[in-house]
């Protein structure tokens, strides 16, 4: 298991990736903000970033890419009004199996419980970027 503010993977053209939530904190808001360097298809929206809300999204979620390249997570929380990320001892911890990524999110609030946890599946296969793979010595 990993621990990061962000995951980064690869994906080809389309690819349909499957966000499915499995819990959030009813503390906040929680937020998967999902960010490509391509558009992403969200049912009839086009966007290269979404964010899929634990008290306004489905709990399962098809995103489709529109080329390869890479597509960016991390995870955001309302406090009152204000949307955050990447504060205080915030974090995610990445179950990478080799086929989906579990990410179970911090918002560094609290304890460091578990605040959102959610698993992206993919139809096809994923990389990591070439941006993190390590320089040939």
């Amino acid at each position: 298991m990993t621990t990061t503010h962000h995951v980064e993977v690869g994906t080809p053209s389309d690819c349909t990736m499957t966000v499915t939530l499995a819990r959030a904190t009813d503390a906040r808001a929680q937020g998967l903000v999902v960010d490509a360097d391509h558009d992403l298809g969200v049912n009839d929206i086009t966007a290269k970033r979404v964010v899929l809300w634990s008290d306004t999204a489905p709990d399962v979620v098809e995103i489709r890419t529109s080329d390869r390249g890479a597509v960016r997570f991390w995870n955001v929380w309302r406090d009152d009004e204000l949307v955050q990320s990447w504060q205080g001892v915030s974090r995610i911890e990445v179950d990478d199996d080799g086929e989906d990524l579990g990410l179970a999110c911090h918002d560094g609030h609290g304890d460091g419980g578990v605040d959102l946890e959610v698993r992206v599946s993919f139809d096809r296969a994923w990389t990591q970027p070439e941006s993190a793979a390590p320089a040939d010595g």
